[in-house]
C-alpha cells in the first residue's frame, strides 16, 4: 500500500513539471526536411539537434558540432560522440549528409531551409562533415543552427533532447538522455487556435506559459510575471503589383498607427530593414504619385490573426481618405504560405522572424529566398553580395539603398513578445524567442 502511495505522489509530481503549453495551429507531423511554420519549428528545435546552437544573446555555440576548422574551400565539422536518436540508433555523419542533401533535393522541402543550403557541399569526413560554401562562416554558423539532423530515411526522427508523443489534438514531449541534460521533464501542448481563449486559460492557470494577446492595460494574474522580449519579428507587406502600392502603405503606416495602438506588443516600423539588426531606418525612395493609388487593393492574410487583422481595418480607414478601399481576405494558414510561394497574390501581409545577423534580410533578394515571393532580382545585386564579408561595411549599406530603389516588401509593425509565465519556472528569454536558443528549454528549472 505504501509503495503504491508513493508511487502515485511520484507520477503526479512528475506530471507537475510538465510546462503546459499551446499551438495556435496544427503542427502537422514532425518532418525535419518537409515541416514549416512557427509551431512545427518550435516541435523541431525540441526534438533535434543541428550542427552548431544560437545562445540566448545570438552568438553561435557548438551542438551536434563539437568544433569546426577551415579546410581548403569550406570548413569541416567535428561530431560530438555517443548522440543517439529518439530510437536508440547512433547518428553518424552520414545522417548529416543524408538531411541536407534531402533539404537540396526534396521539392516539398522547408522554403528557408533550402535557401539556408544554397551552394552548399556537404560530404562525410571521418567524424565529422565538409561543407563547402562560398558563404562566410558568421553567417553559416548562425544558418546551421536552423537545420537540425535527420536519421536517414526517417525524417520525423530527431536526436534532441526531448521525445515526442502525439495523441489527438495534444502533443507530449518527454525529456530524454541528452548531451543537454533537460533539467525539467517536458511539454504539454494543447490546440488553443484563439487568442482570448489562451488568455483565459493563462487566468485560470490552465497554462504555464503563454503570448499576452497584443491589448493595452492587460496585466499578469497572481502566480504569473511578464517577459518582455525584443524579437527580430516583423509583420510583412508583400507586393507582386510593384513598389508603388507599399509606397503609399509607407506614408498610411506613419499616419495611421499609433505608438501605443498595440501596447507594448508591437510599434510602427520606422524603415525597410529590422532595426534590431543594426540597420539605419530608411524609406522608399521617390513620393507616392500625386493621383490616386488605386479604387481597390485587396490584402490577404492569416485568417485568426488578429493584430494583423486590425492594423488592416486601421490602414483601412486611412486608405479611405485617399479614395482606396483596402480590403483584408483572410486566408487559412497554409493556403496563405502556399499562395506566398507560388505568387499567387497581389497584396499579402504575414509575419517573419530574421534570424539574428543581417545576412537575412538577404531572403528578400536572393533567387529562390524564403522571402524573395515577388521574385526580386537587380543586374547589381550579386556584385554587391558578393563584398558582404561583416557587418556594417559600405556594402551593405549600397545594398540596401538597392532594395530601397524598388523593394519588394514592407514592413509594418516591429514586435515585442510579452508571456506570461508561472513565476516557479525559471527560462531563459532572447530575441529568437523562448524556444529557439541554445540550450533554450533544456535549462529551465522548477523552483519552489
Amino acid at each position: 500500500m505504501r509503495l503504491m502511495v508513493f508511487l502515485m505522489a511520484t507520477c503526479l509530481s512528475l506530471a507537475a513539471q510538465m510546462v503546459q503549453e499551446s499551438f495556435a495551429v496544427d503542427p502537422g507531423p514532425l518532418d525535419f526536411i518537409r515541416g514549416d511554420g512557427q509551431e512545427q519549428i518550435i516541435l523541431q528545435m525540441l526534438t533535434g539537434d543541428a550542427l552548431t546552437g544560437v545562445s540566448a544573446s545570438g552568438q553561435p555555440v557548438a551542438r551536434l558540432a563539437l568544433d569546426w576548422k577551415k579546410r581548403p574551400g569550406g570548413w569541416c565539422f567535428t561530431l560530438r560522440p555517443g548522440v543517439r536518436f529518439a530510437d536508440g540508433t547512433p547518428l553518424t555523419p552520414e545522417d548529416v549528409v543524408w538531411t541536407f542533401r534531402e533539404i537540396q533535393n526534396c521539392p516539398r522541402a522547408s522554403l528557408s531551409k533550402r535557401t539556408y543550403l544554397a551552394e552548399v557541399r556537404i560530404t562525410a569526413e571521418g567524424d565529422g562533415v565538409r561543407l563547402e560554401t562560398p558563404k562566410p562562416l558568421s553567417r553559416l554558423l548562425l544558418e546551421l543552427a536552423r537545420l537540425p539532423v535527420a536519421r536517414r530515411q526517417h525524417p520525423g526522427v530527431g536526436s534532441g533532447p526531448f521525445a515526442l508523443e502525439t495523441q489527438g489534438g495534444t502533443w507530449t514531449l518527454r525529456a530524454r538522455p541528452h548531451f543537454l541534460r533537460p533539467r525539467i521533464a517536458g511539454f504539454h501542448f494543447r490546440l488553443i487556435p484563439d487568442g482570448q481563449a489562451i488568455l483565459q486559460n493563462l487566468r485560470k492557470g490552465w497554462l504555464t506559459l503563454g503570448t499576452v494577446p497584443p491589448r493595452p492595460g492587460l496585466n499578469p494574474p497572481p502566480g504569473y510575471r511578464e517577459i518582455h522580449q525584443p524579437t527580430h519579428a516583423q509583420l510583412l507587406l508583400f507586393s507582386r503589383l510593384g513598389s508603388a502600392p507599399l509606397k503609399h502603405f509607407e506614408v498610411w503606416r506613419r499616419e495611421a498607427i499609433p505608438d501605443n495602438f498595440f501596447g507594448a506588443q508591437a510599434r510602427p516600423s520606422g524603415g525597410l530593414w529590422p532595426e534590431s539588426l543594426g540597420f539605419p531606418p530608411c524609406a522608399i525612395q521617390g513620393a507616392p504619385g500625386r493621383g490616386l493609388p488605386s479604387p481597390r487593393w485587396e490584402v490577404c492574410y492569416a485568417a485568426g490573426d488578429e493584430l494583423a487583422g486590425r492594423l488592416l481595418l486601421a490602414l483601412r480607414e486611412r486608405a479611405r481618405q485617399d479614395g482606396t478601399d483596402l480590403v483584408p481576405v483572410p486566408v487559412e494558414p497554409g493556403l496563405l504560405l502556399e499562395r506566398l510561394v507560388r505568387g499567387g497574390f497581389g497584396l499579402a501581409c504575414a509575419m517573419n522572424l530574421f534570424e539574428p545577423h543581417p545576412w537575412s534580410v538577404l531572403d528578400y533578394m536572393e533567387p529562390g529566398g524564403a522571402l524573395n515571393f515577388c521574385r526580386w532580382q537587380h543586374p547589381r545585386y550579386r556584385e554587391l553580395a558578393g563584398q558582404l564579408k561583416e557587418p556594417g561595411s559600405p556594402p551593405w549599406a549600397q545594398l540596401q539603398a538597392l532594395w530601397a530603389s524598388q523593394p519588394g516588401a514592407l514592413p509594418l509593425l516591429d514586435f515585442t513578445s510579452v508571456i506570461w509565465v508561472d513565476r516557479r519556472l525559471e527560462v531563459i528569454p532572447s530575441a529568437l524567442g523562448l524556444y529557439l536558443t541554445t540550450p533554450g528549454p533544456s535549462a529551465w528549472i522548477w523552483t519552489p
